[in-house]
């Protein structure tokens, strides 16, 4: 018997596993409008289809500073203008309150600051 293994970052692999236990379909690392090739492109870490929501995880490192906010925030505009409910989750937020931001995500709401 051959086992698949997930491969991703630590926040992403908490993702994965909270949505497979409770067996929420979703696509992973999905390449939309040109994916990182294209001004405004995306990379969406999990599609929910069943609410097509798109979540995006967000750490320090590659989400902080004004070039990449401001990327994120056309990435963002653009996810919205295809029909996606768009929820950024922090990787504190993740790490902290797993359960409480995931059953937020799910519904299409992100944790508050």
């Amino acid at each position: 018997m051959v086992t698949q293994r997930f491969i991703g970052t630590n926040i992403e692999i908490l993702v994965y596993n909270w949505l497979t236990r409770r067996k929420i379909p979703f696509r992973f690392q999905s390449s939309l409008m040109g994916g990182y090739f294209s001004l405004g492109g995306a990379v969406v870490d999990f599609i929910l289809e069943d609410g097509n929501i798109a979540l995006r995880l967000f750490g320090e490192f590659w989400h902080r500073g004004v070039e990449k906010e401001g990327s994120d925030l056309i990435q963002k505009e653009m996810l919205m203008g295809m029909g996606y409910t768009v929820v950024d989750i922090w990787a504190q937020d993740l790490e902290t309150r797993l359960d409480e931001a995931m059953n937020l995500a799910v519904q299409g709401i992100e944790v508050l600051h």
